[in-house]
Parts: C-alpha cells; structure tokens; sequence
C-alpha cells in the first residue's frame, strides 16, 4: 500500500512538474503573442498612413523640394547677400511655393479620409507651409520623408526606384530643373556683376537667360560677356542637353511601351507593409493553435492530479 502509495506520490511530483513546464510556456506563448499583436497594430497603423503616400518616386521628389526651399530660407538669412541674390531666391521660392500648394490640394482631393489626412497625418501642416512666411513648417515634410524611408527600408525604396525607372527620371528632370536654374542664375549674377558691358543684371535677367540656355533655344537678348560668364554658360547648355534628352526618353518610353508596363508602382508601398501583415498573421495563428494545445493538455493534467489525490 505505501509502495502504491510512493509511485502514486512520485508521479504526482512529476506531473506537477510536467504542469509548470507547460505553464511556463503558456506563459511565454501568451507574450509572444501579446508583443505580435502590439506588432500588429503597429504595422495597421503605418498602413493607415500609407493610404495617405503617393508613388514613392514623388514622394521623395516632394521631399528634396523641402529641403531646396528649406536651404533656400537659410541663405536668406547669410550676411552680404546682395539685393539681386535675395530676389533670386525670392523668385525661386515663389515656384516651390507653387509646387507645394499642388501637392497639398492633390493629397486633400485624393485621400481616403480628409479628416486623417489633415489631422492626424499632418496636412496643416502642409497647408501651412504653402505661404511664403510660414516656410518653416517644410521641415515636417522632411520629416514625413524620413518615416517614409525608416518604414519601408533602403532595399525597397531602391528596388522601387529601378523598377520606375522612368517616372523616377521624370520627377529628377523636374528637380533638375530648379537646380539648375538657381545655381544657373545665382553664378551668372556673380560673373557678370564686375563688367561694365554686362546685359544680365537683375534676377529675372539671369532666369530668363539660365531658363533659354536650359532648353538650348537662345534668343540672343540676353548673353555673358566675361569669360567667367561663358564658362557658366557652358555648363548650362551641357545639363541642359542632358536634361531635355533625359525628357525626351521618358515621352518615347510612355508612348512606346506596353500599357501594362505604364502602370505606376503606386501599391507598391502597401504591398510591402500587407506582405508583413500576412506573415504577422500566419505567426498570430500558430501561436494561438499551440495555446490551444497547451491549455488542452494543462487541463488534462489537472484531472489526472485531482485522481491522484482522491
């Protein structure tokens, strides 16, 4: 009776054993799931966001226009700059301004939920930074940019950009563009202000002439006379070749190439977060189908003992 009674005693120690082991994987099992599900929740919100993104090529072309304007608005504030430079830039920021203000009606007119859009993902903020004395606030759209870029990861944003070759070539040219025109204007003013027979002398003079020389048309009324000026003007009509021949391939690229090739990769920022989600939700599952099992056999164990003991 008591070698029964020993047996009886030691197979109730090691299932009370048995019992604690899988108690403590429940328990472990129950936070892997409770941090999956703060995962979860997570990669849904930046998926609420995302509805919110554009084509990620224009999204970072939005972003290096904040940071033109932002520098833009420093060198404002740069000692010595003379009156003309100070129009220059004012003129410039006049056309990123523009740019802005398209933007911000095109994400308001375009978004799932106004009201997410313009409270909660910033979009005063957007709106605020299209007038010209509250430029500061297109620091937050850089911001924004850097959640993009965090969030999806270098790989994808690259692998995205090589396989959009050409509208990622369209949103360059355009950037391209505005470099060229400021850096353009700003070095021929600085060439051509020491001579005495100069014709470009004021901002709108040194845009139009940069702008001319851009497209390769010349009209002649407007020319350096230094040779400082001219070297300006060389390297001017050479990006500008570059530029308007980069142009010409994405025009031949969108009318030669298959209709389902011309399809932008605007999804593609939401594949990548519902591919996560997919994976999140095949982990959810497991672990809920070995809770299962765990809590099966906890139970079966905890009838086993009370036999035992009675």
């Amino acid at each position: 009776m008591n070698a029964k009674k020993n047996v009886g005693v030691k197979e109730l120690r090691g299932l009370e054993y048995n019992l604690i082991i899988f108690r403590v994987t429940k328990l472990k099992a129950t936070q892997e799931n409770q941090a999956s599900e703060k995962k979860r929740i997570l990669i849904e919100k930046q998926k609420d966001n995302s509805t919110d993104l554009k084509d990620l090529g224009y999204e970072i072309f939005i972003a290096m226009v904040s940071v033109l304007s932002v520098i833009n608005m420093g060198m404002l504030w740069f000692p010595g700059m003379d009156q003309n430079t100070i129009n220059l830039i004012s003129i410039m920021n006049s056309g990123l301004t523009l740019i802005f203000l398209i933007d911000f009606v095109y994400r308001f007119t375009t978004t799932d939920s106004k009201y997410r859009y313009f409270i909660k993902n910033w979009g005063w903020a957007d709106l605020l930074a299209c007038i010209p004395q509250l430029r500061i606030f297109r620091i937050f759209r850089i911001f924004k940019a850097y959640r993009l870029v965090n969030s999806m990861g270098i790989k994808a944003i690259i692998k995205h950009l090589s396989d959009n070759r050409a509208e990622t070539a369209l949103y360059i040219l355009v950037f391209s563009v505005f470099i060229i025109l400021e850096l353009g204007s700003f070095f021929i003013l600085i060439a051509e202000r020491s001579s005495s027979a100069a014709n470009i002398l004021t901002a709108s003079d040194a845009i139009w002439w940069t702008y001319v020389t851009i497209t390769t048309v010349g009209y002649g009324d407007r020319y350096p006379v230094t040779t400082a000026g001219r070297i300006v003007g060389i390297l001017v009509l050479t990006t500008g070749v570059g530029v308007f021949a980069t142009f010409a391939g994405y025009i031949s690229n969108k009318l030669l190439a298959p209709k389902e090739e011309n399809k932008g990769g605007k999804a593609d920022i939401n594949k990548v977060i519902l591919d996560k989600l997919e994976e999140l939700h095949k982990s959810i599952n497991d672990l809920k189908t070995n809770e299962k099992e765990t809590t099966l056999r906890v139970q079966q164990i905890e009838q086993m003992i009370k036999e035992i003991k009675q």
